[in-house]
């Protein structure tokens, strides 16, 4: 049988953030954040791009004209978005609307993920082959029919016993 120490070292779970800063990052900034997400045991940093300046860059719409340095952190302890976000402000001394933190599966960073290219139409494939294929035997038929009926029955019979109703059997009852 393994210890409590062997399951907790088995179940060891890293928490991935992509954090995004509007505005010029100096390697100064970036020695900064680093030093700081210490505190939170960090496995990996990594510069993933920094965007072209855009005058309305996404995830920042009070800032314009600027370009968007992106980083990719991973962390051992465990944390969320907004208190990552304002520990980072609050250390960087950067404006609030300068930096946003966000968590890998938020609906915002789900949709920016490429997609597979279709080529033509979905509905010009008269046999589907994209549909998954569906076993109609479990859900209409005689089949499916019967195997409704005896779970009916079964279910049934365990609510009469529950309640303590005796029903007699078909040699009693002749």
């Amino acid at each position: 049988m393994k210890t409590f120490t062997e399951y907790l070292t088995e179940n060891k779970k890293t928490y991935t953030f992509k954090i995004k800063v509007a505005g010029d990052v100096t390697s100064e900034h970036e020695g900064q954040m680093k030093t700081m997400l210490e505190r939170f045991s960090m496995a990996g940093f990594k510069k993933v791009g920094k965007t072209p300046i855009q005058s309305l860059p996404l995830d920042f719409p009070q800032v314009k004209n600027c370009e968007v340095s992106i980083y990719e952190v991973t962390l051992d302890y465990p944390t969320t978005s907004n208190e990552l976000s304002e520990y980072l402000v609050a250390g960087l001394h950067f404006n609030r609307q300068n930096l946003v933190v966000r968590s890998p599966y938020e609906p915002t960073e789900e949709y920016q993920v490429e997609k597979e290219k279709r080529s033509g139409a979905l509905l010009s494939d008269g046999e589907f082959k994209e549909a998954e294929k569906i076993d109609g035997s479990n859900y209409y038929g005689e089949k499916f029919n019967s195997g409704l009926l005896k779970d009916l029955n079964a279910t049934l019979k365990q609510q009469q016993k529950d309640r303590g109703e005796v029903r007699p059997t078909a040699t009693e009852g002749k």
